[in-house]
C-alpha cells in the first residue's frame, strides 16, 4: 500500500473520531499519536518520540514540548498539540515561538490533529518564523500536500533539504494567496499598476470600478485559455499515440448503442477531473455516456453523480448540477440544468461541483 493510500485510510477514520474529542489529551491519543505512526515513527520508543519533552536552557526553566522527534538523542522536530475541538490560534503560535528561542530547534509543528502548520527558523536562525512555511487540513489535501507530508515521513526525512527548501515554499505559498486574492477581487493598487500600462487617461473611480470588472474576467479567460489549450494538446497527443486502440473503441462504441463520446464531452471530462482533484484523485471521477447525456459520476457510481452533459447539440450546451439535488418519484435525482456558451464555462461553476464531490466524501 502506497503513503497516499495509508494516508487515505486514516483520514476516513476522523470524522467519527472527532465526534468524541473534547480535550488535548483526546486528541494526542486518537489523531495525533496515530498520525506519527503513519508517518514511521515508533510512538512507543521514547528514544525516538518522546512526550512532554523538557526543553530547559538558561535561566528557563520547566517548559514543556507536547512531542519532540528524536534522532540520536537529540530532537529534530519539536510538535505542540491542541484540542481538535478548537482551532489553532495566535496564542498556540506564541507557545511554539517560545521553544524556538530557547533551543537550537529548527522545525517545528503546531497541530490539532486535524491542522498541522509546519514552521522553521526564518532570516533570524535563533527565532522561528512567524507564518508558516506549510499549511495543511488532512480533510483537505491535494496532491501537492500529500507529496509535501510524504518528505515527514521518518525514511524520506532530511532536516537540512526541509529547512532549505521552507523559504521558498512559503514565499511560494504566499504568492499563490496573494494572486489569487487579487484574481478575485483586484486592489487599488494591483488596478492601477495594470491600468497606468493599458489606459492613457486619468485613472478616475469609475475607471478603476470598469478596470477591476475587466481584470477579473480577463484573468478568468487567460487561465480558461491555458487549461483548454494544454487539455487540447494531452487529448492530441494521446490519440496521435493511440490512434489504433482509439478507432477500436470508438467502433465499440458505435456497435453498443450507437452512443459516440464526443471531443467536446472529453474535454469537460478532463476539466471535471482538473476541478475534483483539489478534493480527491482525480481517478475518482468517471465519464459514463448514454445517448441523450453524459453522466460524469464519482467513484462511477451511478447514484453519485457529479455534472451531466448534455451536450449533443454542439450550438447549445447545456450542464446539469447536483448540489442541489430534487428527488424524483421513482427515487432518481434531479439537479438544476443551466445553459453554458463553452465549455471551458465549466470552471466557472467550479464550487458547485466540489460541494457535492464533498457531500459524497462525508458520507463515506
Amino acid at each position: 500500500m502506497t503513503f497516499e493510500d495509508e494516508l487515505k485510510e486514516f483520514i476516513k477514520t476522523i470524522p467519527e473520531k472527532l465526534e468524541h474529542i473534547d480535550s488535548e489529551e483526546t486528541s494526542k491519543i486518537a489523531l495525533i499519536t496515530p498520525f506519527l505512526r503513519l508517518m514511521g515513527y515508533d510512538t512507543t520508543n521514547p528514544a525516538e518520540v518522546k512526550a512532554e519533552y523538557t526543553a530547559d536552557v538558561g535561566t528557563k526553566q520547566g517548559e514543556k514540548v507536547d512531542f519532540a522527534v528524536l534522532e540520536d538523542g537529540h530532537p529534530i522536530i519539536f510538535i505542540e498539540c491542541k484540542s481538535a475541538a478548537n482551532e489553532l490560534s495566535t496564542d498556540n503560535i506564541s507557545q511554539l515561538y517560545r521553544y524556538f528561542s530557547i533551543t537550537d530547534i529548527q522545525i517545528g509543528i503546531l497541530t490539532n490533529g486535524v491542522d498541522y502548520k509546519f514552521f522553521t527558523t526564518g532570516e533570524d536562525n535563533n527565532r522561528m518564523d512567524e507564518k508558516p512555511f506549510l499549511d495543511l487540513n488532512l480533510l483537505n489535501l491535494t496532491k501537492k500536500d500529500i507529496k509535501e507530508l510524504e518528505k515527514f515521513k521518518k525514511v524520506n526525512f532530511d532536516v537540512d533539504e526541509v529547512v532549505s527548501r521552507a523559504d521558498n515554499l512559503k514565499y511560494r505559498n504566499l504568492i499563490k494567496k496573494a494572486l489569487v486574492s487579487e484574481f478575485e477581487k483586484p486592489s487599488e493598487d494591483f488596478i492601477k499598476a495594470i491600468g497606468q500600462q493599458v489606459y492613457e487617461g486619468r485613472l478616475t473611480p469609475n475607471i478603476k470600478e470598469r478596470f477591476g470588472n475587466l481584470i477579473t474576467i480577463s484573468i478568468t479567460e487567460i487561465i480558461n485559455e491555458r487549461v483548454n489549450k494544454t487539455l487540447n494538446d494531452a487529448v492530441a497527443s494521446n490519440e496521435e499515440e493511440q490512434e489504433d486502440n482509439n478507432a477500436i473503441e470508438v467502433e465499440e462504441e458505435i456497435n453498443d448503442d450507437g452512443i459516440i463520446t464526443t471531443a467536446t464531452e472529453k474535454e469537460g471530462y478532463f476539466i471535471v477531473k482538473s476541478i475534483a482533484s483539489e478534493l480527491v484523485d482525480p481517478d475518482r471521477v468517471a465519464i459514463r455516456d448514454r445517448k441523450n447525456y453524459c453522466n460524469i459520476l464519482f467513484d462511477n457510481n451511478q447514484r453519485f453523480p457529479i455534472v451531466r452533459f448534455y451536450f449533443n447539440n454542439e450550438d447549445h450546451l447545456r450542464v446539469e448540477f447536483y448540489d442541489e439535488i430534487t428527488l424524483t418519484k421513482n427515487g432518481g435525482k434531479k439537479g438544476e440544468k443551466i445553459d453554458i456558451e463553452g465549455v471551458s464555462d465549466l470552471y466557472n461553476h467550479k464550487q458547485r461541483m466540489l460541494n457535492v464531490i464533498q457531500q459524497y466524501l462525508d458520507m463515506e
